[in-house]
């Protein structure tokens, strides 16, 4: 059984933004995850995110948040134009900004834990909303190894929501907050 068969429409196929790329978020286990609320993401590994160690680079690591975070919510808003053929994300977030509101990088935290190999294989992703503040949102992420899926790295993103029209931080709506909100850890 896949993961869109036990999830329901919450969970699709994704295609990246770039051509035969593929990340296929999917609702994992408890006992895989720790929680219930965790997405994997494959992130497809790229030739130039090798150092000359042989390992992903700690720079590429930010690249690869961004990947699994596209494949999350959908590409954010005021990107350009949105693929028409794209699938719909497992939290569409992006669908319910309004008009001239950007998402931000406000803040990422990076703990670098082991050695993660590039092997040109997928990098496995799990990625949680950890917390939902009034106009922010904090992503986790526990990147793995595509050897031995041991974590390499736990990292965090907090996006924020700028109103470009009125040059301030704007607060999540309801509809926003309610989304994001069943994805919390259950406690």
């Amino acid at each position: 059984m896949d993961a869109s068969q036990r999830w329901g429409s919450r969970v699709k196929t994704m295609q990246s933004h770039e051509k035969n790329r593929e990340n296929t978020p999917e609702k994992i286990s408890a006992s895989e995850a720790g929680t219930t609320d965790e997405l994997l993401v494959h992130v497809p590994a790229r030739w130039g995110d090798m150092d000359a160690y042989g390992h992903v680079n700690n720079v590429a690591i930010l690249s690869v948040m961004e990947e699994a975070r596209v494949a999350l919510f959908g590409p954010p808003p005021s990107s350009g134009q949105k693929p028409t053929v794209a699938p719909q994300p497992p939290i569409p977030l992006f669908d319910l900004v309004a008009e001239g509101v950007q998402a931000l990088i406000a803040e990422h935290g990076i703990r670098y834990l082991a050695q993660l190999p590039y092997t040109g294989e997928p990098v496995p992703v799990r990625l949680s909303v950890e917390k939902v503040s009034a106009a922010s949102v904090r992503i986790g992420y526990s990147i793995l190894s595509p050897m031995d899926g041991r974590e390499c790295v736990r990292a965090f993103t907090v996006l924020a929501f700028w109103d470009s029209v009125a040059g301030r931080l704007t607060r999540l709506s309801p509809e926003q907050r309610e989304l994001l909100s069943s994805y919390l850890p259950q406690k």
